[in-house]
């Protein structure tokens, strides 16, 4: 439509995509339909791309393809706009993020930097006793199967007076999950509602 012409490129694609180019497009699935839609993007040289729900209806080949594309464009200096409700594809592809609520930007950033609005989740082992569900910051904290076994979260500003007291009874084992794009996501959601 914009006057494109198929190229080597195009064939490139067809084939990392797995595209059968001699069925009739009337008879694609949404997947493949997908792949027509990403190719043709794709195929083009520009300098900003932009993505609405491009996954939607991919095999999981078919994302990873469409993944290590995107990158390759980043690689190349390209500026890459995705709009995704897959929350693991964002955290895995993006540079910035913005969560949008009703039609509005609430939050902008890396993720790393959006991070310290949510909790990290601890599971840790400590050779003497102590009661985590006194300590200011910790929240859903649960005793393990284990004496002293605990798994809780916590506030990213209580997290060092935590360690500190963790540390003063003796850590055994210590597994820590840094919250997620979900995590952050749905605490916009949730806080905003109540």
């Amino acid at each position: 439509m914009n006057g494109t012409q198929h190229s080597s490129r195009t064939d490139e694609l067809i084939k990392q995509f797995g595209l059968d180019p001699t069925k009739k497009a009337r008879t694609y699935s949404k997947g493949n339909r997908q792949k027509v839609a990403l190719i043709a993007a794709f195929s083009q040289d520009a300098d900003f791309y932009i993505f609405d729900e491009p996954t939607s209806g991919l095999d999981p080949l078919n994302e990873r393809q469409f993944q290590m594309a995107v990158l390759n464009l980043k690689q190349q200096g390209k500026a890459v706009l995705l709009s995704s409700h897959i929350l693991s594809e964002v955290e895995r592809m993006c540079d910035r993020i913005a969560i949008i609520r009703e039609g509005t930007i609430i939050e902008t950033g890396s993720l790393a930097e959006m991070r310290h609005l949510t909790r990290t989740v601890i599971n840790v082992t400590l050779k003497t006793p102590l009661d985590l569900t006194q300590l200011a910051g910790v929240h859903n904290a649960e005793a393990g199967q284990h004496p002293n076994e605990w798994q809780f979260s916590v506030e990213a500003k209580s997290l060092p007076a935590v360690m500190t007291a963790l540390t003063d009874h003796h850590i055994m084992a210590l597994q820590s999950t840094p919250p997620t794009l979900e995590d952050l996501f749905m605490h916009y959601y949730t806080t905003e509602k109540e």
